[in-house]
């Protein structure tokens, strides 16, 4: 659901931009060997160029296979000193050559590239939906005897980048049910999206909502943004650094309902492994503004195996803890999610 609400979205965004901005291309990509592939360039990241085909579908080749491209399309290219440069692009070779707006030219070496993405114009709706990056995953369990359990689990995120921004967003879901117990459900929405000023720094705003029946927690909303600054960023590891502010709201069912601030800072982790597996980490702590003693920790990580084509298993641990939790309700609460899904 949070996929196709995101397609949606940027359904919409596309029929309200301008006429030039929906105008789109076909791009050719040239490989060292001399094969010629023509679609829309959707990304490049982890030294992996992804084109959108008519005819082969999704196509990941490594940039390093790649000769020359053509694009008559605005593209948002990161350098790894943490330049940006936006426009059009060309390569011949190790050199790119970027072409602005304004008519303005800078070539660049291709090896120092981290990171291609869709620019703001002359990308087209296409472009903007192919843009999008992402997995959902689905696990159950049954147990059937003394006491009838069942568990099932649902997982999604989605992330698309555009320009100078990159809009993202994580649904993830437990249902969780056992005779003669009360539901251990939680559920939780996050989306995000951040302006990326270079390769290292970036704003983000952010949104969430939150309702947890191990916690007690009815619901719980926050809003709110900071900065970030991506400490490594290679083809295969990106790390980052995050602080900010957040306006929160929490309704519980064994207190009375609470409204303040928190501050937040944390640390996110991904990397590509060996493989094709995927590791993703974020831990951040969430201390009161009103309270200092009343502080939070969220530690969410999840690693991704590939299987076969696009499917994938993973492997999720989850941890919550917080100091001053209400009355019934242990400090910490942790646990460990596998479930089988498809990535796009």
């Amino acid at each position: 659901m949070l996929v196709h609400s995101i397609r949606f979205l940027l359904l919409i965004t596309a029929t309200l931009l301008p006429p030039a901005l929906l105008a789109q291309g076909q791009d050719a990509v040239i490989l060292v060997n001399g094969d010629r592939l023509t679609g829309t360039i959707t990304r490049l990241e982890e030294g992996k160029l992804a084109l959108d085909s008519e005819l082969l579908g999704a196509v990941r080749v490594s940039w390093s296979k790649v000769q020359s491209v053509e694009s008559d399309s605005s593209f948002s290219v990161l350098m790894e000193d943490g330049a940006r440069h936006d426009g059009t692009l060309s390569r011949e070779g190790d050199e790119v050559s970027i072409v602005s707006d304004s008519g303005d030219e800078v070539a660049v070496a291709s090896p120092s590239i981290m990171r291609i993405v869709p620019g703001t114009s002359g990308g087209g709706a296409s472009r903007l939906l192919a843009a999008l990056d992402g997995a959902m995953d689905i696990g159950y369990s049954l147990a059937r005897g003394n006491q009838n359990q069942m568990q099932s689990s649902l997982g999604a995120r989605a992330e698309a980048a555009v320009g100078g921004y990159t809009f993202s967003g994580r649904l993830n879901s437990l249902f969780a049910r056992q005779d003669g117990a009360r539901s251990q459900s939680r559920h939780a929405l996050n989306a995000r999206v951040e302006h990326i000023v270079n390769a290292r720094l970036f704003s983000y705003g952010l949104a969430g909502l939150e309702r947890n029946e191990r916690r007690r927690l009815d619901l719980r909303t926050r809003l709110g943004g900071g900065l970030g600054w991506r400490l490594r960023m290679s083809r295969t590891t990106e790390v980052a650094l995050l602080g900010g502010l957040a306006f929160l709201h929490e309704n519980s069912r064994q207190a009375a309902n609470r409204v303040t601030g928190e501050g937040f800072v944390g640390i996110e982790w991904d990397t590509a492994l060996a493989g094709g597996i995927e590791l993703s980490t974020q831990f951040t702590l969430h201390p009161d503004a009103r309270d200092a003693g009343n502080i939070r920790a969220e530690l969410d990580s999840t690693l991704r195996v590939p299987i076969t084509g696009r499917f994938t298993y993973s492997l999720s641990l989850f941890d919550r803890f917080h100091t001053r939790p209400v009355e019934g309700v242990e400090r910490n609460d942790y646990g460990l999610v596998s479930g089988v899904g498809v990535s796009f």
